[in-house]
Order: C-alpha cells, then structure tokens, then sequence
C-alpha cells in the first residue's frame, strides 16, 4: 500500500524516518520494515521459534497507543467520519468543510465516486501520530493521508479553519485521484507530482513558502524534467515535487482548460493499467520531452519579471554551513545570542538525519559547537520539534538573557518537553513536560529569565500561553477562538506581540500582560511572520505586503506573495520595507554587533536555506498602518456549504465493522548459507481503523512449514490476542550425546514439530522499552529424519542417560520478556543504538504435561563510526533445564559465519559477535536507475552448544589429556564405531567445546533483499589441538579451510 500525505516543512525526521510519499528512493524500506517488524514480534510472542527471526534479526521498536478512543461514526451524503467524542464540538462545521470540497473537486474534475469515504478525524496531531491505519510513526512532517486500498482520509482537524478546509480539500483530491487512476500491485506507479501537485492546485491557495520554492526554481534555472522522477533527487526539500507539480497542472489548465487536467487523469490511467500509450502524447498532445520543455518555458515567463529583484548573494555572505565541507545544511531558523556574537541555528545534519541545534560564528560562519550532537533519543527524548505548517516563518528557539542558555521544545512520546540547555556545557538543565497543552511550539524567554512564553492547543484551538520555570505553573494569555501563534516579550516584559490568523491571514497583534488587553497592530490581506524587538518602539518582521500606495500588475501580485522584511514603529504606525527579495527572507532576528545593530534572516536560494544579514538604516518604502486597512470585524472563515447536524446520523462503530484485506501481501526472501530457500507472506484482515486485525502467516524453510492464524487487538496501549500455530523447525542434531558427529550433514537433519495456541499481550512502556506476555499450550514431536540415525541416537540415549533426549509431549508454557530497542536503522540495517531482550519461560507439570525452564538473553550494541560505518557487537545466551528442556540451536547466516546452518544445538548455549561494517561504493547508477551500493564487513565470532548432560567449557589454558578419533569401523552388527589413537597431551589456549571463525565479506541491497557474499576461517586458536580434535577428517588444515557463502537476510 502506498500513501500520500500531505507534507509540511522539510523535517528530517519526515524525509528520512517515515516516507509514504516515495520522495526519496531507500526511504520506502523504513516503512515497510517498520511495518514487518510490528508483525514479526507479534508473531514470535506465539511462536516458540520462527524461521523469519534467522533473516529479519530485530525485535522492533513500539507503537504506544497514549489514548482510548470510543470511536463514533457520524454519516453525510459522501463521507462515512469517524470521530470520538471530544470532537463532536467540531463535527458540524468539518462536516460543512468536508461536503463543500466533494462538491468543489467532483465540478473540477466532472466525476463522482460511487462510494462513501471513510474520513477519520483526530483533535490534534498528538493524537493523529496513534493512528494504526497505516502501521508507521506519523512525524510531524507529515500533516495527513490518504491510501488507496480503502480510499480512507486520515487527518488531525488542529490547524485554523481556512487551513483545515484546504487540507481536506487536498486530501479528496487524491480519493479521486484513487478513483480515476487504479493503484494495484501490477500497476505502474503514478509520479509524485502528479498525485501531489493536482491536490494542492486544487486546494486553490499558494503558500508564499511554496510559491517562493517554484519561483526560484524557475529564475535559477534549476527546474527538473518533470517526466523523469530521478530529477527530484538532488534537491534538499521534499516539498518541490509538490510544488511544481502545482505549477505544472497550472500549466495545463492554462494550455487546455480544466478538460485538459482531466483528459490528462484519463491517459494516465490508461498508461497505468498496462494500456502502452504515452499518457503525456494522448492527453495532451506533446510527448514527454515536450511537456518538459513547454513546461520548463511556461515557468521561465511566468517568473521572468521577478528576475532582477534581490538575490541572496546580494546581502553579503551565507553564514549557514557549507552543506560541501560540513555534515549541515539547510538552516531553517535562527536565534542570536544576547552579545550579538553567535547565532543558534536549527539545521539538518545529513549524517544522523536529524535536526541539530549548531552555534555559527556571526564573524564568517564557522560552526563553533553542536549543542546535540548525536542521535536525539540520547539526550532522552525523540527529535527536535518543528512548528507543524508555520515551518520557519514563526521561531524555534529562544536564548536566556544571561545569554547562558537556549529554549527549545523537543517531542517525547504522545507530549512535548520544553528543554532548557546550557550552551557551554550542553547539559540539560531543565525539562518541562508540557502536559497540560497538546502541541507546544516557538518558545520565548521573559527578560528576567523567570517565564517562557509559547503556543500551544486546548482543545483543538490555539493560544498564547506562558509557563513560569520556578513553579512550574501554566497561564493561557489569549484564550480566544482564534489560531494564535509566535509569541515574543517586549523588552520591559509586560506585553507580548504575536501571531492571530483571522480572515484568512497571520496578522500582528499584541497582548498586555496585566490587563489581558488586545490590540491588533498590522492589517491587510496578506501575511506576517514572527516579530522581534529592535527596540522598546519598534519591531521587525517578514510580510507579503508591498507598497499599497503602487499599483501592481494582477500577475505578478499572483506570482509575487514575497515575504520580506519590514519594521513596524508602534507608538506611530510607521511600516518600512527593506528588502525585495526575488524568493523569500523569513526568520529575522536582531543582531548587536559591534559594527552597531543589524538584522539576521533565514533567505531561500537555489533549492537551499541560507542564512543572511542586513542594516535597517534605508527602507524601501514607507507608509502607514492605516494605508493597508483599520480594525474592523473580524470573521471566522465559512466554508461554500454550511451543515447542520443530524444526530440520527451518528452511531458507534462496531468492534469488527467492515473488515477487509488490508494491503498487498508482503513477500519476504532469505537464503541461508547452507542453501536452505526461505519463503514467506502473510495476509491481514482489518477494521477500517486498523485496530482489529486477523492474520494469516505462512513460511517456508528447505521443505518445512509454518502456519499461524491470529487475532491481535491494537486499540489499546495493552495490545493482545491470541494465535494458533503449526511450526516444523529443522536443525542438525550431532553434537555430543546424539550421535558421534560423523554422519553425512544431510542424514543429521532432526526437526521439531509444534503445535498448539497461545494467548499474549504487550504492553508498551515507551517507544523503546515494553514487556511482553504469553501464555499457551503446545504439542512437541522431534525426531531425527533418517530412521537409522533416530534408532542409533535412541540406543546412545538410552546407555547414557536411561531416556531419551527429543520431547514428544504438550507443554504448558508461560512467558514474560522485556525488550529495549533503541537502534538507528538505515537501509541496509542497523547503524547505531542498542538491542535488549531478556526472557523467561517456564511450563509447570499438569498431570501428564512436559514441564521445563528456560532463560534467554539477547544484547547488541551499535557503535556508529563515520556516516554509515559501525562495529556491531552481540552477545546471545540461552539455558533450559527441567524435565524435558528447551533446545535453541544457531549457526550460519549472521549468527556464527563459516559454520552451517543451525549447525550447534543444545539446551545451554552462547555466541558472541563483533563486526566492522563500513560502505565501499555508496550507490551505484546504472541504465535501470540508482541501485543500492557495496558495504563490506570484517566479522569474527565465537559460539558453542552443549546438552545439559554433558560438561561444557567453551575455552580454556589448562593442560588436558585427550584421546583423538581417527576413523569409523562397522561392528558385526553393521553399527559405526569410532576408532581412538594413543591419548595425547593438549597446552596452550584453545576453544575446548565451542567454536569460532573470523573473515570478511560484501554486501548489497538488491531487488530489495540484502545479499552477502562471506570468505570465512574456522579457527579454535590453537593448531595442535585442532589437530587431535579433527584427527579423522583431515586435521587443522581441512578445519581452516577458506570457506565461500552466499546468503539473503538481514545482519543482526
């Protein structure tokens, strides 16, 4: 399944964690492993062992569900809305919102859809990033989504009602979309920009921060070939695709109507279901490089009067950091320090992919420091907020007056945290869980260091709010029925200027603080930024305002919507321009230098964000307040159709409303190192929310099969359910005790054969902690597959012990894990973090039933070194003890190279791992398009497996007599027996009963399945001894004999 959301500033955590929007190529794999793993835990909760674990090693990390939701659903003429109850307040006017854009989208595109769409509402995006439509973390990049599979619209309903409508708006567009354009697993993919550009066009409204991207795109002559998606990929912001797809249906409409839009919809339809044709010929009559070069002309023109406005490189130096000789770039937002030395930037690190926080020199730019280096989960909390769909026309963070500390809010499961951070140390001195607001953002420090003003929701609106850092205590400033944003002190401390959008514009306004008195201070159609004092008169801010005493041509007021900055004197009303900037400067700031005061802004140029200054001395223009309008009414925005609400019309949802497949089967591949195939998929039937899901999983391994069918409950911060399983698990059956380890490796396969069901929970602490339970019952059968090893292991059993080793027989069993998962995972697998999970099992007697204990303990530890190079370091125990004892059995693969596949069992077990992988060829272009590159591993490994009737002591220095085997004779009952030469006397270290190998190998992502090709060397560290030990199969030099493997499955 395939998703498109609607996107919102160009966070790291959105383009590189979560894309399910296809912007980057790679980036798909994070979703779909996210959404694998979820599946797998919960598969192994039931399962007592399950081949996928061998080839997708991970535990994953949890999904919390924060809130209960009694779900609601409340029916219109073309939506079904699932809503809770703490929406209802808003279930009218969405509802007008969501009838008003069917009616604007089906006239656009002359279609209707003979279908109602499920439109599934939450209050705030808090509460939308639980949604469990989609298995995948929603970051706050990602605003909404619509998928395909069930035409299902999924949004939070926070933003200001002219935004909500929009979004909704955008969002039909692509059940549409969905509608016209058939996805489906054999289907060609539609292009992004297609999908997401027609939805914004649509939608009707340009952002000035999305109208600046296209107009420089055109004026550098950098705009891609829109018939080529690989084009996209060399730009910083996901956003371009979005839109220029919108200037690019602006274009058809302009060339041939809005016909033209939907005879292009019709073509693409036609190409994508298999027809052949050339969407690009058929619909519109150009060929694909045509449209690109008419489309590359029409955006050339269209902008050409913006050509000769100010570019960046016209206000000095960029002081963001060289994107080519730093791990920075694309500085969105910026805060200077109280001596006017240093500026906070928030920037993208391209290494971690992450926001960082960097102190720049105001001089020339250098960085002085990161203040977060490393990945954000270290400094305990998930990833530096960004102020959803303001992006950085609002502030990020606020430096203390002491000039000593810096305010930013960072996300920490459901809530945000205010984060006070010592810019010397780094140390954190402060965190304030904002509990009692949902979605906190641009926070201000007070001039006496004491109160923090910021923006926050109470239910679903927003306000100013102020919170006091010695009590801790939380005072809403506006509390009014607006959307109010950026707040920032005067510098006496008793007012706060900030953002109101009313009439469908971010307009200035001001607050006193004693009185709670308001006055609106900047008027007109058009927007503001964020405010800051210049002095105890006047502040500096970015508008789209131009001179309203100059007559301006429609088209370039259409195309222009230009932030750049102004001053406002207050006590006169005087308003100064003083740049004209050809794409947009946001995010001004005031500097004291010692060259005397300037101005600080964050300005767009060449697909990238760069960091500027100015002098205030000389505006551009002056004029007045009143010039662009006067306090007046001040209206809500009303959507086309009203609606009243009908409560007849509304019900509960019932538990399993609606079920239906969810997604395509996934299919998933491994080879194993001995050359055993591995195959398997699964198939989910889910509620509409995603909550309720039954599973169907069947695997393969070599001939022996998996079969498990499943319920899993997901609608609460507990998730349970209950499974049945059928599991047939082969391994090598020859250690000591079973046999004498000389038969043909093919004669030893032994399997076990599980059956039986279970029931289990899960109860997640955190993202990266939780405890799992289970509970079942299970039917063992095991045996050798060779009848005459089974009866000649039965006989060596039975001297040795009285009693047979393999269990046939039901269990009983109980289990309790917890399991840590703080890895960074890249494509290829893990590049940083650490794994832990340590379980317990233990299956009382019931009259007849097996009864047995057994302990498990899995640790990993991720050293990142460099960019995407990293030593990988595990350590895996296992012991059974009890009546009838578990086995665990490893080996092959990334458990222990060089040795076969589950070539060590027994009931207590260890290997230990360590590995440096590092990138050889990062990505390879080829005629078919960008493959995934080389990596290579240095490995080494140590393990061993013994029943627990025999001694086992993995290493060792101590002298020792040994008697070697050196052959097999048949007795006169045709039985093997092991032939002994003279005992000898072994010294020196050496792996007594386990073993280890060491060696190098390369690896590859190809076709979506990583394959390794391993050269490995066997090795007890000691010649002699291995020697004596393999005395009856060629010694030392056959055991360390270079080994070749080739295998498909993830590294641990």
């Amino acid at each position: 399944m395939s998703a498109l959301a609607l996107i919102v500033g160009v966070s790291p955590q959105m383009s590189h964690e979560v894309n399910l929007m296809r912007i980057r190529k790679g980036c798909e794999l994070r979703v779909s492993m996210s959404a694998g793993l979820t599946l797998l835990f919960l598969f192994c909760l039931a399962l007592p062992a399950i081949a996928q674990s061998q080839f997708i090693p991970y535990y994953g990390k949890a999904r919390v569900k924060y809130d209960n939701f009694d779900w609601q659903i409340y029916t219109t003429d073309h939506f079904e809305m699932y809503y809770y109850p703490e929406l209802e307040q808003h279930l009218e006017r969405v509802a007008g919102y969501a009838e008003s854009a069917y009616q604007q989208v089906s006239s656009d595109l002359r279609h209707e859809l003979a279908f109602q769409i499920p439109l599934v509402l939450f209050k705030t995006h808090s509460e939308f990033e639980q949604q469990n439509v989609i298995p995948a973390d929603m970051p706050e990049g990602v605003a909404a989504f619509a998928e395909p599979l069930r035409n299902r619209m999924v949004l939070p309903i926070d933003e200001p009602p002219d935004e909500l409508y929009r979004l909704i708006t955008h969002e039909l567009v692509h059940i549409f979309e969905f509608d016209i354009i058939p996805r489906g697993v054999l289907r060609s993919d539609v292009p992004l920009w297609v999908d997401e550009g027609l939805a914004d066009h649509l939608a009707g409204v340009w952002n000035p921060l999305d109208l600046m991207m296209v107009r420089d795109a055109a004026v550098s002559d950098i705009v891609p070939k829109m018939t080529e998606p690989d084009e996209f990929f060399g730009f910083s912001s996901p956003r371009l695709p979005y839109n220029l797809g919108h200037a690019a249906f602006e274009f058809i409409e302009a060339r041939e109507g809005k016909e033209g839009i939907r005879q292009f919809l019709l073509a693409l339809r036609t190409n994508v279901i298999g027809g052949g044709s050339d969407a690009y010929q058929e619909g519109l009559g150009l060929s694909a490089e045509e449209f690109d070069i008419e489309f590359s002309r029409y955006i050339r023109e269209r902008f050409q009067p913006f050509r000769d406005r100010e570019r960046a490189e016209d206000y000095g130096t960029d002081l963001a950091p060289d994107p080519m000789r730093s791990e920075f770039m694309a500085a969105y937002s910026v805060e200077p320090a109280p001596s006017g030395e240093l500026l906070a930037a928030v920037a993208t690190n391209r290494k971690d992919r992450e926001l960082d926080i960097i102190l720049i020199s105001v001089q020339d730019g250098s960085v002085v420091r990161n203040l977060t280096p490393g990945f954000s989960q270290n400094d305990g909390y998930d990833y530096i907020s960004i102020p959803g769909a303001r992006w950085n026309t609002v502030p990020w963070m606020s430096w203390s007056p002491a000039g000593d500390q810096l305010a930013y809010f960072v996300r920490k499961g459901k809530r945000k945290t205010l984060i006070i951070r010592d810019v010397v140390s780094r140390r954190i001195e402060q965190r304030l869980d904002m509990t009692t607001v949902d979605e906190p953002e641009s926070p201000d420090i007070s001039p006496n260091g004491r109160h923090v003003a910021f923006s926050a929701l109470q239910n679903a609106t927003g306000d100013i709010y102020t919170i006091d850092l010695v009590t801790n205590e939380v005072r809403n400033v506006t509390n009014d029925n607006f959307a109010d944003y950026a707040p920032t002190f005067s510098l006496d401390g008793r007012s706060l200027v900030y953002l109101a959008r009313v009439n469908g514009n971010n307009k200035l306004f001001r607050v006193d603080l004693e009185t709670g008195e308001k006055l609106q201070l900047t008027f007109g159609a058009h927007d503001e930024t964020a405010a800051q004092f210049i002095d105890r008169d006047k502040i500096v801010f970015s508008s789209t305002a131009v001179d309203p005493l100059q007559p301006i041509d429609p088209d370039v007021a259409r195309d222009g919507n230009i932030f750049n900055l102004w001053t406002l004197t207050l006590s006169t009303g005087a308003l100064e321009q003083y740049t004209d900037a050809l794409s947009g400067n946001v995010s001004p700031v005031v500097l004291e230098t010692i060259d005397g005061q300037e101005v600080a802004f964050v300005s767009y140029n060449k697909g990238n964000y760069g960091i500027y200054t100015t002098k205030v001395e000389e505006p551009l223009y002056m004029v007045e307040t009143s010039d662009f309008g006067a306090p007046g009414l001040v209206m809500d925005f009303q959507a086309p159709l009203s609606h009243t609400l009908i409560r007849d019309n509304s019900r509960d949802k019932g538990r399993f409303e609606k079920m239906v497949l969810e997604g395509r089967p996934p299919v998933n591949l491994g080879v194993t190192n001995s050359g055993d195939l591995y195959g398997g998929s699964s198939l989910t039937l889910t509620d509409l929310l995603g909550e309720q899901q039954f599973n169907v999983y069947a695997a393969s391994i070599s001939e022996y099969r998996t079969m498990a069918m499943s319920y899993v409950n997901l609608a609460r911060r507990l998730q349970w359910g209950t499974q049945l399983f059928s599991q047939t698990q082969f391994f090598f059956g020859t250690p000591t005790g079973l046999s004498y380890g000389l038969f043909n490796r093919d004669d030893a396969i032994a399997t076990t054969r599980m059956q039986g069901g279970t029931i289990f929970g899960i109860y997640p602490f955190s993202k990266f902690r939780r405890l799992e339970l289970s509970a079942g019952v299970a039917n063992f059968q095991e045996q050798f597959g060779s009848p005459q090893l089974q009866a000649a292991s039965n006989q060596v059993q039975a001297d040795r012990f009285g009693t047979t080793i393999f269990r046939n027989g039901t269990f009983v069993p109980f289990n309790i894990a917890f399991i840590q998962e703080t890895t960074v995972f890249r494509e290829f697998g893990p590049v940083s973090g650490n794994t832990m999970r340590l379980g317990f099992e233990y299956a009382p007697k019931f009259g007849d039933t097996l009864s047995q204990q057994s302990l498990d303990g899995d640790a990993r530890y991720y050293l990142r070194l460099g960019e995407t190079g990293l030593l990988a370091l595990r350590a895996r125990g296992f012991r059974s003890f009890g009546e009838s004892p578990n086995f665990y059995f490893f080996g092959g693969n990334s458990e222990l190279r060089g040795y076969d596949y589950l070539e060590f069992v027994g009931h207590k077990a260890f290997h230990l791992n360590a590995e440096l992988r590092f990138p050889l060829v990062e990505a390879m272009l080829t005629p078919i398009g960008i493959l995934g590159g080389f990596r290579g591993v240095f490995f080494a490994g140590v393990g061993g497996a013994a029943l627990n009737s025999d001694s086992f002591t993995p290493w060792t220095s101590s002298p020792e007599t040994f008697t070697p085997v050196i052959g097999l004779k048949y007795d006169n009952n045709f039985q093997p027996q092991p032939v002994y030469a003279a005992p000898v006397q072994v010294s020196g270290f050496r792996l007594r009963d386990a073993r280890g190998s060491y060696g190098f190998g390369l690896e590859t992502m190809a076709f979506g399945f990583p394959i390794h090709l391993d050269w490995t060397w066997r090795t007890l560290f000691n010649e002699a001894w291995e020697n004596y030990l393999f005395a009856g199969n060629g010694g030392s030099a056959k055991f360390r004999e270079s080994r070749f493997n080739f295998w498909i499955g993830y590294d641990f």
